[in-house]
């Protein structure tokens, strides 16, 4: 699996580059989030504050600044769409990101997966061959499956 991504392997950016990169791709835009929208985002925030609870970060957990963005729904995001199977026009696909942390994620799951591959991973991940690295490895089969 190393030599057949190898070359595939990006060093880590920041979650704002990545946004950036995907705004040339997709029409992506700040939003705010709906009532039902912001249960996502309390998840999300549940899952970072368990994952990160005994990091050193966690003096800044209550400073969390996510900001959410909304792919406008158009031919250029119509394979993340029909994907997730949204009809509805009440629905849409959002993507968080948390600067801090330098996490993204999003409501739909191969959206989600192509970014943090683009995203990419910390060369001491790649040359200790740490389990963040197989799993980031993994995640190139999850976005071959899909495309």
């Amino acid at each position: 699996m190393k030599q057949q991504y190898s070359h595939e392997i990006r060093p880590l950016q920041s979650v704002n580059d990545v946004i950036s990169a995907f705004q040339k791709k997709l029409d992506i835009a700040e939003t705010e989030l709906s009532e039902s929208e912001a249960i996502f985002l309390k998840m999300t925030i549940l899952n970072y504050i368990n994952v990160h609870k005994n990091d050193p970060i966690k003096s800044n957990l209550d400073n969390f600044n996510f900001i959410s963005y909304e792919v406008v729904r158009n031919e250029k995001s119509d394979h993340y769409y029909n994907h997730m199977g949204i009809t509805s026009d009440n629905e849409r696909i959002l993507v968080i990101i948390e600067s801090q942390l330098n996490a993204i994620t999003s409501n739909c799951e191969e959206l989600k997966v192509d970014m943090i591959i683009e995203r990419g991973i910390d060369t001491s991940h790649v040359n200790q061959e740490t389990s963040e690295f197989f799993a980031y490895l993994m995640l190139f089969d999850s976005h071959n499956e899909n495309h």
